[in-house]
Formats: C-alpha cells, structure tokens, sequence
C-alpha cells in the first residue's frame, strides 16, 4: 500500500483509513499511538482567525502558531517514522529526498497542500539546509511549522525557518540549523490527549473493504495537489493534530492575560459572522452529533437552540474555543441579534455552552 492508494468501494486513500480510528466517542486517533488525536476540520479560517486574534492584541502570533506547529509534528513524526530507519538517515545512508518526497505523499493524504523539494544540502555540518516549494498550504504559519518539525524529529537538530511568498499561493520554505531563541525554550510544551475518554454510542456505517466511516463519502480528496474538499459545502478542510492550535491560545493566556480565551472567541465569531459558515448546517442535534464525531470534534451531549438562546455541551471536546465562537456566530447569525456568551471546560474533557441575547 502507498499513500496514494484509495478504497476501490469508498474512495478513501488507505493512508488515512488505515492509519487512523475513529472511536464511538467523537475521537480519531492515530493507531500507533492514541496520544496523537486528530480532527477533520475546516481549515479556510485558521489563518483568518489568527490574523483576527492579533489585530484585536495588537500583537502578531505568526511565531507562536509557528512553533506549536513544529512541536507537534516533531512528536506526531517520531512514530511515524520508525528509530532504525532516523538512525539510518543521520547517518546519511539513505537521501534526504526519498524521505521527504514519501513524507509528502502522506501529507498530500492529510490535506495540507502540494509540497515537493527544490533544493538540499545535509552533510551532518552547519551549512546543512532544505527549501521546499509549498503550493496552497492549508495555513501559511502551520505549515511551516509542520515542516521544520518533520525535519527535526527525523534529523534530531533543532531548526530555524524562513519562508517567502513567490507566487499568489506558493511558497519557498528554507529550514536550517539554528538553535531557537531562549524564551521559546520552555513554551508550547506539546500535550497529548492523556486523559480518559468518555464513552459514546457513536455507531456510524462503515466500509465494508476499509472499515472507514461511509459518511466520511461527503469529502473528496485531491491527492494529486494535496487538498480535501466537502462535496456539500466546498470548503477545504484538513486533518491535523488540535495540539498544533491549543497550545498557541494557552501561550496567549500566559502572556497577555485571561482575557485571551474571549479574544480567540470573539475573533472566530466575526468570521463565522462574516458568512463562512451557513446556519442551515446546524440541522439538529443528530446530525450536528453525526458531524462533530466524523470530524473528531468530540460527542455531542445535547443541543438545545432557539430564539433565547443556545445551550450546547460536547465531551471530549476538541478545539473548544472555536466551537464557542462557532456556536455564538451561528446564533448572531440565525436571529440578527447581538449576544453574550458564556462557557465552561472541565478537566476531563467537557464543554458547556451557553449563548443568550443581549
């Protein structure tokens, strides 16, 4: 099997139906360790709403969301890639660009753009660096950070990135030796997802060749050019690790004060607002139930919405914050009304939300 194998009855690249679970629970995780939680989520807002966040704090994020890029896919790449065969390429017995020009096939899987080598030089000294050609990432600052990470975790050396754009969508990525600044030595620490999940009854149908989720039909993967598309709504979507964005808010939080969680808020309503989302999605609490566990968003309890307000709890939650200003934006949306919004993260996992009119 490649990664550019697909499921000759549902479609679906083997890669990911072979490499991933989805769990009953609202949970995918990776196979060789369950550490390593993904979601299938819409990736055209990412870099929208980091550029909302910073122009609400005034403060670009750009390196924050860079560095928590690296730090988990340095960690999601180690076991991907087996000890022996990382030996075998710090001893330069195999050539840096078999293993990337793999390494990119399955990125190709995961939705994250088309990315091939333009030049390299790795002779185990300072000079060592690698540029790559980056066409339509699925976020400009995430994917750097997923390069430099797969670099390090297969090299062992800590990188320094730079990158340009070229072309509308294309970049040039350089990582290089270059020990990090100090006052990133102790920050965006990656988590995984240790805790214990909670239980569901999320019985989807599957495949009867692959074993992967039928619903997951509705995507259609470009492997050619490395995207993933809904067949319903056209947007772009991508499979990626939530520890890549979380830590970026928790560093925020840390700096800035406890404000930042209502900035994060309050930058992915007026993006919902701004008509990326259409309210005719949230087509009550089954299907909503459906579509948040097929994209490992967690397992929704209960969806209580109306002109009063709307009252949502998720276990297992992923990504909370955004869903607190997704569920705010679709309300302002649905009624034309301003809103005040509160919610509540619990350690094992639970979101409650609340939205209610002004």
């Amino acid at each position: 099997m490649t990664e550019t194998d697909t499921c000759t009855r549902c479609g679906l690249p083997l890669y990911i139906s072979s490499q991933h679970v989805w769990m009953d629970n609202g949970v995918i995780t990776a196979k060789r360790d369950a550490r390593q939680r993904l979601v299938l989520f819409e990736c055209g807002n990412f870099d929208p709403l980091f550029q909302g966040i910073g122009e609400i704090i005034g403060v670009p994020i750009e390196r924050l969301v860079i560095d928590a890029s690296r730090r988990s896919t340095r960690e999601y790449m180690r076991f991907v890639v087996p000890d022996d065969v990382k030996e075998t390429i710090r001893k330069r017995e195999i050539d840096l660009r078999l293993v990337f020009d793999s390494t990119f096939l399955i990125w190709r899987a995961m939705g994250y753009g088309k990315l091939s080598l333009e030049d390299v030089r790795y002779e185990g000294g300072e000079g060592d660096f690698i540029t790559v050609i980056a066409e339509r990432p699925y976020s400009v600052p995430l994917a750097v950070g997923n390069f430099a990470g797969s670099l390090e975790a297969i090299v062992g050396r800590e990188p320094g990135v730079r990158y340009e754009e070229t072309a509308p969508g294309i970049y040039r990525i350089t990582v290089f030796e270059a020990e990090n600044p100090p006052e990133l030595k102790d920050r965006l620490r990656w988590r995984g997802y240790e805790r214990e999940y909670k239980p569901g009854d999320f019985r989807p149908e599957r495949c009867e060749n692959c074993g992967a989720p039928l619903a997951l039909q509705e995507f259609r993967w470009d492997l050619a050019n490395g995207s993933i598309r809904s067949s319903v709504t056209g947007r772009r979507m991508v499979m990626t690790g939530p520890s890549m964005i979380d830590p970026v808010f928790e560093e925020l939080e840390r700096e800035l004060g406890e404000t930042i969680p209502r900035v994060v808020v309050e930058a992915q309503k007026r993006f919902v607002k701004s008509g990326f989302f259409a309210v005719e999605e949230v087509a009550g609490e089954e299907g909503m139930r459906e579509k948040l566990a097929i994209r490992g968003l967690g397992y929704l309890r209960y969806l209580r919405v109306g002109r009063r307000g709307v009252q949502v709890k998720v276990e297992n939650v992923a990504l909370p914050l955004l869903g607190v200003g997704l569920a705010q934006g679709l309300y302002e949306r649905a009624f034309q009304v301003e809103s005040d919004v509160e919610w509540e993260l619990s350690e094992e996992g639970d979101l409650l939300v609340e939205v209610t009119p002004r």
